[in-house]
């Protein structure tokens, strides 16, 4: 997981200092898209929920720059600022991480924009995210792409004209998939493509999609669907208008 130590992640966190962490049921598997100034509003209930949009909130991912580096022997701590805010990312040593995993930390320096995977935690009432994974950005358009989604989830559920009004489109479903919320067998089908892409920055060529799926469907029903796919931000252009990425690959 790049270097984050899954396993006892919130250790230092629990052991008194004024915490007042909580940890999650294993069963909130959904990663929601935000900002950080979404997390710095954030409501925490008396039994150490999160919440935004009155939504329950646990794993998130966002896009940011590394503003400072502390490294201690057990976790190092990143300040990452995404232009809404600034908010601590810590991420947990391995011990036993490998030489690849190694160098991909060295390269989580200051002035790297970096996609962040993790779980909020409450230290001395102050949210902070303990990370899963941290990854330089390579491709700048993920910035814009992810202030979209943020925005679009966040419409959906305060605003019910503006969506479903309970945002599960947007949603990333660790277990089943975000395509099944759209219970539509072409979608289903044209995100199974898409997966096969998700090692590719560019993803997957639309006529390549087509081809696949010839046998489904006519051209014209898998264009509309992958625009309607676009729309709900379950995918989106890449290099350019004729390749898409699923936004399950972040």
């Amino acid at each position: 997981m790049d270097g984050g130590f899954f396993g006892n992640n919130d250790s230092s966190f629990n052991s008194g200092g004024g915490s007042t962490s909580s940890r999650k049921p294993m069963g909130e598997q959904t990663l929601r898209a935000v900002t950080v100034k979404q997390l710095a509003n954030c409501t925490i209930t008396q039994e150490g929920t999160f919440k935004v949009d009155n939504v329950d909130l646990t794993q998130v991912t966002f896009v940011g720059v590394i503003r400072n580096v502390t490294e201690l022997s057990t976790n190092i701590s990143y300040a990452v600022e995404d232009g809404t805010g600034k908010i601590e990312v810590r991420l947990w040593l391995d011990q036993s991480e490998t030489a690849e995993d190694a160098q991909k930390r060295r390269d989580l320096t200051e002035d790297t924009y970096v996609r962040v995977f993790g779980r909020l935690n409450n230290f001395n009432n102050k949210v902070n995210v303990v990370a899963f994974t941290i990854r330089p950005v390579k491709d700048y358009n993920e910035i814009n792409y992810h202030f979209v989604e943020a925005t679009l989830t966040h419409v959906k559920f305060t605003n019910p004209a503006g969506g479903s009004g309970n945002g599960d489109a947007m949603m990333v479903d660790q277990g089943a998939g975000a395509s099944s919320a759209l219970g539509n067998a072409l979608h289903d089908k044209i995100m199974d493509v898409l997966k096969q892409y998700h090692d590719l920055d560019e993803g997957a060529n639309i006529h390549q999609v087509v081809h696949q799926l010839s046998n489904v469907s006519s051209e014209d029903k898998i264009r509309e669907a992958i625009e309607y796919l676009i729309n709900e931000g379950l995918c989106y252009t890449t290099t350019n208008d004729d390749h898409i990425k699923s936004t399950e690959s972040y």
